[in-house]
Order: structure tokens, then sequence, then C-alpha cells
């Protein structure tokens, strides 16, 4: 993750070079889409799960620095690793769906970039299993509140593209973050 984050940084340094105007009108609508690579932390366990996810964004302006958005997503690639809690034997984790509705606060730097903060809620549908044990597998949803911060870039009148940290899931126990990038387009 900790390279994820290294990558956000340099990209957004690079894509600031980019000259179209960014923002939102009151009343404009996006759709869009994120790649995302997520990591999954729980108490008791030494391992990280980084499953990949896809998501679709929906979302309208209400003012030009206040959107509300919606998100539908599912799992991509699980992620198989050696869990020293199970005796050695692998562990899979997949992301099964995603649904969330989100604040999405913008601030804007130039005229083709801005960055913007999250808010929201999120469930999150997932599967565990242990592959060299057949039966061991639970699957569970689990609902939270959702925070993080992302930076839109303008690349034409109506494209924006966007880099992201989010926490989907936040419990004492467990949590759940991603670190996305995607596109968007405004009508």
């Amino acid at each position: 993750m900790k390279k994820n984050l290294v990558s956000l940084a340099l990209a957004s340094t690079l894509m600031l070079l980019t000259g179209t105007s960014i923002g939102g009108t009151e009343g404009e609508t996006y759709v869009g889409a994120q790649y995302a690579v997520s990591e999954y932390n729980e108490d008791g366990i030494s391992e990280e799960f980084e499953p990949t996810l896809w998501l679709l964004r929906v979302g309208r302006f209400f003012t030009p620095n206040l959107a509300i958005e919606g998100r539908l997503g599912s799992g991509l690639d699980d992620d198989t690793r050696s869990v020293p809690e199970l005796g050695g034997n692998d562990g899979t984790l997949e992301i099964e769906d995603i649904l969330g509705i989100y604040a999405i606060g913008h601030l804007n730097l130039t005229e083709s970039a801005s960055i913007y903060g999250v808010l929201g809620a999120s469930k999150v549908e997932g599967t565990a299993s242990v592959p060299s044990f057949p039966g061991l597998e639970s699957t569970e949803d689990n609902s939270s509140i959702s925070f993080g911060v992302g930076a839109d870039f303008g690349i034409g009148s109506n494209v924006t593209l966007n880099i992201e940290y989010l926490r989907y899931l936040d419990d004492s126990d467990y949590d759940l973050d991603a670190v996305a990038v995607g596109a968007v387009y405004s009508f």
C-alpha cells in the first residue's frame, strides 16, 4: 500500500500539468469508473489481503463544490496469502460487491485540478476461504462510515481523470482501504 501511495503522489504531481478547466456546476451529472487495489487488515491475522476491484460512479453536483455520489462495484481478482494463523495454509479473500453513497466536497486548485474529500457509507460483501479445505468458506456483509481523499485532473471539456484513497470499512477489528484510478464524464 505504501508503494501505491508514493505512486499516487507522483501521478498527482505529473497530472497537474494538464490545462483544461474542471469543477462542477450546479445540476451537472457525471458517470465514471475506477480500478482499485484494496487492502484488508483484520486483528488476529498477520497477513494483509489486496484484492482488486472495479467501481461504477454516478453523481450530481448540488453546488460547484459539493456532489452526492453513488457507487457500485465488484471484485476483479481475489488475493491468496499464506496465513500463519491457519497453520501455514493459504487464505483467500474476494470482494464480492461494494455499494455506497457519499458526499464529495471539491476544492479547485487550478482550472484543471481539484482535490476532494469523501464522506459517506458503504456496504461491502466479501468471501474468505481456505482453498485446501473446500468447506471452509465464509461470506459476510459489513457496513461502515467511509472517508477518503482524491484529486481530479481535467483532460478535456467533459472528461476528468482521478486518483483516490478511500477507507470503505472502518471497524475496531478490521478495515478495508483502496487506492483507485479512474475517469469521469460530465454532462
